[in-house]
């Protein structure tokens, strides 16, 4: 009986153990009018359907934007939210700033299109001050509408931290298309999965010794090349699951489509469309000259993918012929027939020649192109 007693209340402990540290959290819902309300789009409308809360793109990138001034508390260290959108293979961020004025953004892939998925991010890495949060917001690009169910920010207990390992280790990130395309080890927290292999070889190791009677050449040996076939046969499961789930991927998101649509799919950012459409409208022998915005933060990453995708159609910066892509900082003046850029002319007696989808326009000089 002392035993069933003691064991009884040994359950109670672990449990409130695991339970600790989670009732302090804050939570949105968003197919709660009145929490969906606290939260501001950008570039975007938000609408409420059947399907749910979802904002509907109006320019590109956009944003949802959480209430300011929230205060929350930097032990606080994870954000939860479930959305799905139509598309994959794209980064979405998390931005969060702090009541010091300071912010970065956490970056997540979209999961399989037509589905929701729950994603969790450590925001308290990004955190190098420790103060509060004031305010989170996602931004979005390359997709055309997002759902979004709700957004949570708490500290997790014992119990939900391997819950966030657990889902981080399976969850499988899409392989990255650069030269050789390759796909990310999986994570246990924040370390490698091969981290933790290389101890489970050593323990499986030292215990087929210990087990196998006296300790020879041959016993330790045998032991190590029988830990090091387990410990890699473990790790090419793990990552045949994460080629199989790409491939799962492809099919849904790729399968039956033309080379076109395949290749803008993967694209993301309109590049690949916009630089076809100006191949179908740009006379042949003749030069373009190009002005994109920023990819993701990074300045000349977008226009690199349209001069990529216009090949073997030559880029100059003197061309006649001039496209724009999804760049503010360029603007032009009908009635002075002037382009600018950053408020400097890049061209005079300019004029348009036509739109090329949402964010791209294609203009002519008449002149040298010069300003």
């Amino acid at each position: 009986m002392n035993k069933q007693i003691t064991a009884f209340v040994a359950l109670c402990l672990l449990c409130l153990f695991c339970r600790a540290g989670s009732a302090e959290e804050y939570e949105w819902r968003f197919d709660r009018g009145a929490d969906a309300l606290q939260w501001k789009a950008l570039n975007a409308t938000p609408e409420n359907a059947a399907d749910g809360f979802s904002l509907v793109r109006q320019a590109e990138p956009f944003w949802l934007v959480s209430p300011q001034n929230l205060n929350i508390p930097s032990d606080l260290s994870y954000a939860e939210f479930r959305l799905k959108a139509p598309e994959t293979y794209l980064r979405a961020y998390l931005i969060v700033k702090t009541r010091d004025d300071r912010s970065w953004d956490e970056e997540f892939t979209l999961g399989l299109p037509g589905a929701y998925h729950v994603y969790r991010i450590n925001i308290q890495r990004g955190n190098k001050t420790g103060s509060p949060i004031a305010a989170i917001a996602f931004s979005f690009g390359g997709v055309d509408r997002v759902f979004l169910d709700y957004v949570k920010i708490y500290k997790p207990s014992l119990a939900q931290l391997v819950e966030v390992y657990w889902g981080a280790f399976w969850s499988v990130p899409f392989a990255s298309p650069t030269t050789v395309n390759f796909m990310r080890t999986p994570l246990i927290g924040d370390y490698s999965f091969v981290a933790p292999l290389y101890v489970l070889l050593l323990v499986a190791a030292l215990c087929m010794v210990a087990f196998r009677g006296p300790v020879t050449r041959q016993s330790v040996v045998k032991s190590l090349l029988l830990s090091f076939v387990a410990a890699g046969a473990l790790f090419a499961v793990r990552m045949d699951y994460s080629w199989y789930m790409q491939w799962r991927a492809d099919r849904s998101s790729l399968g039956g489509r033309s080379f076109d649509e395949r290749m803008s799919r993967m694209d993301g950012t309109g590049a690949y469309d916009f630089a076809q459409g100006l191949k179908k409208i740009v006379p042949p022998g003749a030069t373009v000259r190009i002005y994109a915005g920023t990819l993701e933060g990074r300045a000349g990453i977008l226009e690199g993918k349209v001069k990529y995708y216009l090949l073997p159609v030559k880029v100059s910066e003197t061309a006649r012929y001039i496209a724009v892509f999804k760049d503010p900082a360029v603007s032009y003046d009908p009635i002075k027939k002037i382009l600018s850029r950053d408020h400097e002319i890049v061209a005079r007696d300019v004029e348009v020649i036509t739109a090329l989808g949402k964010d791209g326009l294609l203009y002519r000089s008449s002149g040298a192109g010069q300003p």
